[in-house]
């Protein structure tokens, strides 16, 4: 069984990494801009990294939801490398919104 959902738990795991790395842009780009929790509003600049992580957020359980059902009734190496490319689609996204409105 274990090789039937390898691929899908790496991507799985990657994905949660990501998320991690997006909610430690949020903490620095908190302290860079003193903006100090609960608070969503700052500077400009804040608010874009803030808002890329949140956007990232909202789409991370369809996008796992998605991941295993394909994966586990189609094909897995398909939904994982699928999967690999909306992950780091969402990585490029984050970046873009984060320096700009115009990198969305």
């Amino acid at each position: 069984m274990l090789d039937q959902v390898a691929l899908l738990a790496t991507v799985t795991i990657v994905g949660v990494v990501l998320q991690a790395y997006f909610s430690l842009q949020v903490i620095a780009a908190r302290r860079k801009f003193k903006v100090s929790p609960p608070s969503t509003t700052g500077p400009l600049e804040f608010e874009r990294v803030f808002r890329a992580q949140v956007n990232c957020s909202e789409y991370f359980p369809i996008f796992m939801a998605v991941l295993w059902v394909s994966g586990i009734f189609f094909h897995q190496g398909t939904a994982a490398a699928c999967g690999l490319v909306y992950l780091y689609s969402r990585y490029l996204y984050f970046k873009g919104y984060a320096l700009s409105a115009q990198g969305r």
